[in-house]
């Protein structure tokens, strides 16, 4: 699935076409991840009514559309950026910010955590957990329109 979703190109004839095809590819994946995310805060807000299953469903959704997105691009930037030799370099960079972004984000959901508990009502947990959602969905929003424009423009600059 990621060798459809992100092609590689040797040829420079086909380059801007695979460009766009990877651009379009992450749009849709990300999509899918904002999607999964807006319906689970509709449950959350008690717009519409989820059952545990669709729940689950929603989730897995979440993850297998942000995984590909999340790691092929920058992977393949680091590869072209740094070659052989520093690829390792950029690829410990991302995963630094991403490690301080995610231990922030963590501190942030165990403060929900503990101000409704596990054992309160489900209506006062529910609207605990919609600002976390809403700030993934958000997020996704974001990754959605940058990833694509930066992989969309990419065909771009290896013309020139």
């Amino acid at each position: 699935f990621a060798d459809k979703a992100y092609p590689s190109s040797q040829d420079s004839a086909v380059s801007k076409s695979i460009h766009k095809h990877k651009a379009y590819s992450m749009l849709a994946l990300l999509t899918i991840s904002t999607v999964t995310l807006a319906l689970q805060s509709s449950f959350l807000r008690n717009t519409i009514s989820i059952s545990s299953n669709v729940g689950t469903l929603l989730m897995f959704l979440w993850g297998f559309s942000l995984a590909i997105p999340f790691y092929l691009p920058s992977s393949m930037f680091a590869l072209k950026r740094g070659g052989i030799e520093g690829s390792a370099t950029i690829v410990d960079a991302f995963d630094a910010v991403g490690f301080v972004l995610l231990a922030t984000f963590n501190g942030y959901v165990a403060r929900i955590v503990g101000v409704s508990g596990m054992n309160g009502l489900l209506r006062s947990r529910k609207r605990a957990w919609l600002p976390v959602f809403q700030l993934m969905m958000t997020g996704s929003m974001i990754a959605s329109l940058t990833l694509f424009l930066a992989v969309f423009s990419e065909g771009w600059s290896d013309r020139y």
